[in-house]
């Protein structure tokens, strides 16, 4: 009794400190108990998935690996052979190379000519897209037909513009595939030249209003393609001239309509159209967009 009456209060404080603790410790298992056992399934749930997971050797992971350079491989030199590659910075600057060396008046001076004239559009371009681009499209129909009247080709509609005459003004991201396009039709009307076309009757290409995707649900910026459809008159042996003239070098120009038919006059000459192609694509880019969670 004497130990409970001198040391009474002092007890007491230690009980209450424990009937504290005890609460707590109740409240904390009422409070975090389901999320902590739910915590440790999850865990445990983990730790089964990760102990199934079969881990590849490494000659299997370098088998696909060089399948994978193997498809990139392929695919750069599909892209090589039907079109261009957007992955290319210098892809600005290739296609006014070749748009320019099919004008008759720099193919004559020679390459620093070309290269002269390569800077001068493309600075153009840069400073003013609208401005710089159709002072080259106005450049070149100019040029292609007035060769071409001077070798007596007839040329229809040369007020449009060689197809181009509606585009009088263009975003940014629209130069390429106006590039791609213009250098198809100076290389088809450059190869009609050559040939001595009868005729050059209609031009028309793809504008950016009412496009469907190439590919649906695929990455818009791993392939584009454009169309361009050109009407001429010729003799057989001028319409084979062309044809055969858009599988030399490269990229090489697939051809999806092809429709003959005879004129006239003069006798065994056929009226020809064409509908082609002018691709672009970046192997660098994934050919399925990335779903957004």
């Amino acid at each position: 009794m004497d130990f409970w009456a001198q040391h009474k209060d002092f007890i007491l404080k230690i009980l209450a400190g424990v009937g504290v603790f005890l609460v707590a410790l109740i409240a904390r298992s009422i409070t975090y108990g389901d999320e902590l056992e739910n915590a440790q399934a999850a865990n445990r749930s983990l730790a089964a998935k990760i102990r199934a997971l079969k881990v590849a050797k490494e000659s299997e992971i370098q088998a696909l690996q060089a399948d994978a350079d193997r498809l990139e491989a392929n695919a750069r030199a599909l892209t090589g052979q039907i079109g261009w590659d957007l992955s290319d910075d210098r892809l600005e600057q290739k296609l006014l190379r070749r748009i320019v060396g099919y004008l008759r008046e720099y193919a004559q001076q020679g390459d620093d000519a070309i290269l002269r004239a390569v800077e001068d559009f493309r600075s153009g371009i840069q400073q003013d897209i609208n401005g710089g681009f159709g002072r080259l499209r106005l450049r070149v129909t100019q040029e292609l037909v007035d060769e071409a009247k001077e070798k007596g080709i007839k040329v229809e509609k040369d007020r449009e513009g060689i197809g181009f005459g509606a585009v009088t003004e263009m975003a940014e991201d629209e130069l390429t595939m106006y590039l791609l396009q213009l250098e198809l039709v100076a290389r088809v009307a450059r190869a009609a030249i050559d040939a001595r076309v009868d005729s050059f009757d209609e031009v028309r290409i793809t504008t950016s209003r009412g496009r469907e995707p190439v590919i649906p649900g695929a990455n818009p910026g791993f392939l584009q393609q454009y169309e361009v459809t050109i009407g001429f008159s010729a003799s057989q042996e001028a319409a084979r001239a062309v044809l055969n003239r858009l599988e030399e070098g490269a990229p090489n120009v697939p051809i999806t309509g092809l429709s003959l038919g005879r004129v006239k006059r003069p006798a065994d000459h056929l009226s020809v159209e064409l509908t082609l192609l002018a691709i672009a694509a970046n192997p660098d880019v994934q050919f399925a967009e990335e779903k957004k969670p």
